[in-house]
């Protein structure tokens, strides 16, 4: 049976994920303290390093094709979506609408929870049919 390893960019995408967690968090108990924006922003921001840098050309940071095709697809969607739905709590936030500023902020929380989930799972539970998790791999 092969190791299961998580390669660099699922790493960013865990920690920006619990930064972003922290920062909603403080959002939330602190009624939207700046410090909280400044925290969500900075893991809104390690995510879309993570996933655009590869497309412009940086190696280190690309992914190797593995898992379920429809699933990355899926979770890159959703991380697109999050994006947009942090960005229109900013507004919100910017326009001192601060129930609608806690809503869209709990709804990104729940949709980047979701996004970063499917990532994951599909990765390492899908195995492409020629490929499968063949057992005699370990034996000499």
């Amino acid at each position: 049976m092969r190791k299961k390893v998580l390669k660099l960019p699922e790493w960013l995408y865990i920690i920006s994920f619990l930064i972003y967690l922290l920062g909603s968090s403080m959002t939330l108990i602190e009624h939207g303290v700046e410090l909280s924006l400044w925290i969500m922003v900075f893991a809104v921001l390690i995510t879309m390093v993570t996933t655009l840098f590869p497309w412009i050309g940086v190696h280190w940071l690309k992914q190797d094709k593995r898992g379920s095709q429809f699933g990355w697809w899926l979770a890159i969607i959703l991380q697109f979506i999050t994006w947009g739905t942090f960005g229109y709590a900013m507004f919100q936030r910017l326009t001192r609408n601060l129930p609608l500023f806690y809503n869209w902020i709990t709804i990104t929380t729940l949709l980047w929870a979701v996004w970063v989930l499917i990532f994951i799972y599909s990765r390492y539970a899908f195995f492409p049919a020629q490929d499968g998790d063949k057992l005699d791999l370990d034996q000499p």
